[in-house]
């Protein structure tokens, strides 16, 4: 396999699947295709992480079966090819809010049985001032301030936006104050960080696959159930059963409290989408043509900011015409 002449087959192709980090081409390699995963110009960080992607992926490899293969990693120029799992990705099979089958449900209970297994040893360092295992309030701190750094570091027009549509100086300040009252002790383990239906493949040779973990991190393994329950729209059935699926094979100790964790960390994931995606989908808003498109993504950035709403303490977002005037005039 001659890697370069893989990535620069993919830097001039015209057609690849892109997400707010990577582009990902696929590329024929006789009768084998392969994914080549290069980062996308000028991705603006929004999410926390820790380790590189392939270092990632080394790791995992005699523990989780329901992940790609990294097949070659190079630092000059970034880019990686990994094993292309062939199927249909699970939004493509059930959209947002639909049910989904039990070959991706049941895959989603064995995904988390097979994660909650890798130990730390397999992992790289974490760097200092990482929370403690065990430390779940340090690790929620953690999350906070990064999400509270989103808000700080917005530039003259988003900070404008951010107070056009009600989002505080301080969008974190009750959730931390909760924080000791609704977390207890649990052992760290892995996360995925980013399991939604457009991360996961359902294959006919592998069954369900999940995709793009560069931002895994080790923390409160609660996280990882909620970040998964915010991002996926499930039925309140389906949602019922990936709960039910994650205590089955959750570690005890991991289990102690799950509750009272679940709903602060959903609670941290609204907050959070609720400051990204008033960036995201205020430029999505922005570029868009006059008419439904702009108007149904008002919709949705009004459905976020409501979701979030409740824990900052600041009243009702405004309506989603209100929305969208607010964002053509500050960022159009």
């Amino acid at each position: 396999m001659d890697a370069m002449a893989l990535y620069e087959e993919a830097c001039a192709h015209e057609h690849a699947l892109s997400g707010f980090y990577n582009r990902n081409v696929r590329v024929e390699v006789g009768a084998r295709p392969v994914l080549v995963r290069i980062p996308g110009p000028g991705a603006e960080p929004m999410d926390l992480t820790l380790w590189p992607e392939p270092e990632v992926l080394e790791a995992i490899r005699p523990y989780v079966t329901r992940a790609p293969r990294l097949l070659h990693a190079a630092v000059d120029p970034v880019f990686q090819i990994h094993e292309f799992i062939e199927g249909r990705r699970v939004d493509e099979v059930a959209q947002d809010g639909k049910p989904l089958p039990d070959l991706v449900l049941d895959g989603v209970e064995q995904f988390f049985a097979e994660v909650l297994q890798v130990p730390a040893t397999a992992l790289g360092p974490v760097p200092p001032g990482w929370p403690d295992d065990g430390d779940t309030r340090g690790f929620a701190r953690l999350l906070l301030d990064f999400a509270q750094g989103l808000r700080d570091r917005a530039d003259a027009s988003v900070d404008a936006l951010y107070r056009a549509l009600g989002v505080p100086e301080d969008p974190c300040g009750l959730l931390i104050e909760r924080a000791d009252a609704e977390l207890v002790q649990r052992p760290f383990r892995l996360l995925h960080g980013d399991i939604h239906r457009k991360n996961m493949i359902l294959s006919d040779r592998a069954g369900l696959v999940v995709l793009d973990w560069e931002l895994a991190l080790w923390g409160d393994p609660v996280y990882d159930l909620a970040d998964h329950l915010h991002k996926t729209a499930y039925t309140a059935s389906d949602r019922a059963r990936i709960i039910a699926g994650w205590e089955r094979v959750a570690p005890v100790d991991c289990r102690a409290g799950a509750s009272a964790g679940l709903t602060f960390y959903l609670g941290c994931e609204e907050i959070k989408s609720a400051l990204v995606d008033t960036v995201r989908w205020g430029r999505r808003i922005a570029a868009a043509g006059a008419g439904r498109e702009r108007r149904v993504l008002a919709e949705e950035l009004h459905a976020k900011l409501s979701a979030a709403s409740p824990h900052w303490d600041a009243g009702l977002p405004p309506e989603a015409a209100e929305i969208e005037d607010a964002v053509l005039r500050l960022l159009g």
